[in-house]
């Protein structure tokens, strides 16, 4: 009897132990929950290879609150994706979510427990009704992505997934989630349903492949004055009649998009370049999602689009500049 009795204690002791780590967070410090809706269709050609990015959200910023719930000892905050999907199994063999996190694409098959630190750290508390008084606040940066998991499978048509909502992350402590029932911030995707395969991919080319401004006085700098305007094409190919559309994402390369729609050379910040679509002279974002080509069946399209050159300052930094801005490919 005695035997049984240290048993259970000893039992008990490693539950009270596990339990006594955790952490409480909450969005804007009340809010243990969101859901963020994808509402368009995202075409998938069966062809891509695996890890392809098949979809990316906005980026965001949220305000979290935690604090340790319970008595601990030091710990930090961790970013724990698919919470709920231990096994990877919800979303079916073909896809994986992950997250774009303070400057890197992280997913669950690539890290070490399906979780990253958010260097947060938390001095211990020692009080059995936990430490709020000893809370932090600190913004979350982020946005999300779907990949796909498998390698390229020619002739899949159809659906991809049937899960119409996901648990995509969850802040939590070192030692594993906080089971407690609306302690901790979980953000949820709907509408991954709406992913769907298609029978061909498009190619595109770029014409010219380079942008020369050639070149530029520097007596002639003055804020916001037009330098000169280059135009270029983009086409797009695909071999099969199959109706969908091509969004664009452009990311910038050894320069910045402070304002969303200037690309600034790193090597030469007294001069921006803006994209437009032709001929209605739309702006075309960096870092954000937009309509390259429309959803269609044609086998080709091609785009016209202008590169205008102008002054940001009434200075000229002289010599040479360069920026370039890669772009990736959404189906739709």
């Amino acid at each position: 009897m005695k035997n049984i009795y240290q048993l259970v204690c000893l039992a008990l002791l490693l539950v009270l132990t596990q339990k006594s780590y955790a952490l409480a967070c909450k969005k804007d410090g009340t809010l243990s929950s969101d859901v963020m809706i994808i509402n368009t269709t995202i075409a998938v050609p069966s062809t891509l290879p695996k890890d392809t990015v098949l979809w990316r959200s906005d980026n965001y910023t949220i305000s979290m609150t935690c604090w340790q719930d319970k008595p601990a000892n030091l710990e930090y905050v961790y970013f724990y994706l698919s919470p709920r999907d231990p096994g990877l199994t919800l979303l079916g063999p073909d896809l994986e979510l992950g997250i774009h996190l303070n400057g890197v694409d992280l997913r669950c098959t690539q890290l070490e427990q399906c979780r990253a630190s958010l260097e947060v750290l938390f001095s211990g508390c020692a009080s059995s009704s936990g430490c709020k008084e000893k809370s932090q606040i600190f913004p979350l940066n982020f946005n999300f992505f779907i990949s796909k998991r498998t390698s390229p499978s020619p002739g899949k048509e159809g659906s991809l997934t049937g899960a119409m909502v996901y648990p995509a992350f969850q802040l939590a402590g070192s030692s594993g989630l906080n089971t407690v029932p609306d302690s901790s911030f979980i953000m949820a995707l709907v509408g991954l349903n709406q992913l769907r395969y298609v029978s061909c991919s498009s190619t595109l080319s770029i014409s010219p492949k380079t942008v020369d401004f050639g070149s530029i006085a520097s007596a002639s700098a003055q804020a916001d004055k037009v330098i000169k305007e280059v135009p270029f094409s983009i086409t797009a190919l695909k071999t099969c009649n199959s109706v969908y559309g091509l969004n664009g994402y452009l990311n910038p390369v050894a320069a910045t998009a402070a304002d969303g729609y200037t690309l600034v050379p790193n090597n030469n910040t007294s001069v921006g370049i803006s994209l437009f679509k032709q001929p209605a002279r739309t702006a075309i974002p960096f870092n954000k999602e937009f309509t390259l080509v429309e959803r269609s069946s044609d086998r080709m399209v091609v785009k016209n689009f202008l590169a205008q050159l102008k002054w940001r300052t009434n200075a000229a930094i002289l010599g040479k500049f360069n920026a370039t801005a890669t772009i990736d490919v959404f189906y739709k």
